[in-house]
């Protein structure tokens, strides 16, 4: 059994400066006859359900009752305040009601769940600085997380220590002494008209894939990759020449709902896109027929072929949405192949119809998302309005469209400068 307090102890609850609703509580224990000190028991934080200040003092009453309970019915502990994984879990349940919304929880419980992935079976009071170095520098040996990802990783894990250090569980958050900088937004960049053409012309010339497709849909429509990743062949509209957006198939492998409101959108297509499309639905059915799958409307326009094992024992071809790190993987290896990127380290070199073809790491170069930005660089600079720009990338607002890409919007007003002054000659 856990600790045992006395009925008359007084629990105690303690605002946490800056954050409205957010508490924390605990038990005075007494006076210790060893030490002759005042003693408590842990702390623990309590995040208020309700939006109403006047119903908190009800809810922390009811919190204190349930600590008390969980500190005297749970198991003794010698030496641990349990898994990273445990309390980060922890962490995040309790912050359900506190955020500003489901899908904001979802992308934290994204962030969890990649923490569990690094640390998850570290006992919290171990976790060392070096621990959380080691955990990052395999991860991008493997390539497993993308900087950006390892950013949001880092923030979320000193949140969660930062919290655990509140609750008294640890003495020092070892994130403290560790930077993982926000990378500098190179993927802000993007390919001129001549090398966008090159890209497309590579694009054609390759046998049709899965992951060409997925590579033309970027080029051709300027999606989120987790966007192109997220269709079916529900969502094209051949006659319509369009290819509507209601899904995203997100880095945890998981269907979720576009990242906002204006992300779920039509998306026009040329006719000889759509063309392309339709080609690629025959070659798709061809090859599903011949793993004994048949092609539906669910099924995703960017597919894989995994497996599964029957309750038989028997395993069988398993039609999947295909992985997004799989898919970037393939994405760095065909633009090293065509002169879009370089790996800074080769570690592998080989020929295939006499053409030396090289593999490696630390990869420097084109990455999906800047065909995003090369679709509105090049539009805003054919004078495309920042309206239509920002309906087809699903941007939430114009605002945003214009921070992202004022540079492009600088460039035409320099344009318009030198058009009237032409005109006025």
């Amino acid at each position: 059994m856990g600790l045992t307090i006395n009925p008359n102890a007084r629990g105690c609850t303690e605002p946490v400066k800056g954050k409205p609703g957010v508490y924390r509580i605990y038990f005075s224990l007494g006076k210790d006859v060893r030490s002759n000190k005042y003693v408590r028991s842990p702390r623990k934080t309590y995040h208020c359900k309700s939006r109403n200040p006047k119903n908190w003092p009800a809810e922390l009453r009811k919190a204190l009752e349930e600590y008390r309970r969980e500190l005297e019915e749970a198991p003794e502990k010698k030496g641990t305040s349990g898994s990273v994984s445990e309390y980060a879990n922890r962490f995040h349940s309790l912050r359900e009601s506190t955020m500003g919304s489901p899908l904001a929880y979802e992308r934290e419980g994204l962030d969890i769940r990649h923490i569990s992935e690094l640390f998850g079976d570290i006992p919290l009071s171990n976790l060392r600085a070096g621990d959380i170095k080691q955990a990052y520098a395999e991860s991008r040996r493997a390539g497993r997380f993308s900087e950006s990802e390892l950013h949001r990783i880092h923030v979320k894990l000193n949140q969660v220590l930062e919290s655990a250090v509140e609750d008294e569980l640890i003495r020092k958050n070892p994130c403290r002494s560790i930077s993982v900088p926000m990378p500098k937004d190179s993927t802000r960049s993007a390919l001129s008209a001549e090398d966008a053409a090159r890209l497309r012309e590579c694009l054609m010339e390759e046998t049709p894939s899965a992951q060409v497709v997925c590579t033309m849909l970027l080029l051709e429509c300027g999606m989120r990759r987790g966007e192109a990743l997220g269709l079916t062949w529900e969502n094209f509209d051949e006659e319509g020449l369009a290819l509507h957006i209601v899904q995203q198939y997100t880095n945890d492998n998981t269907l979720r709902p576009p990242k906002s409101k204006m992300s779920r959108r039509a998306v026009s297509v040329t006719k000889a896109f759509a063309g392309y499309l339709s080609d690629w639905k025959r070659i798709q059915a061809h090859s599903l027929n011949e793993c004994s799958i048949e092609q539906t409307t669910d099924t995703p326009l960017v597919h894989a072929i995994g497996t599964e094992t029957l309750p038989s024992g028997e395993i069988r071809p398993a039609l999947r949405f295909m992985d997004g790190h799989n898919y970037s993987r393939w994405f760095r290896d065909f633009c090293v192949d065509h002169g879009f990127g370089e790996y800074e380290v080769v570690t592998k070199r080989f020929v295939i119809n006499g053409v030396e073809h090289v593999r490696g790491t630390g990869y420097v170069g084109l990455c999906p998302h800047m065909l995003r930005h090369t679709q509105a660089t090049l539009l805003i600079g054919a004078g495309t309005d920042i309206k239509t720009v920002q309906a087809r990338l699903g941007h939430a607002s114009p605002s945003t469209t214009l921070s992202i890409y004022s540079h492009a919007i600088e460039a035409n007003d320099e344009k318009a400068a030198a058009l009237f002054d032409s005109i006025t000659e």
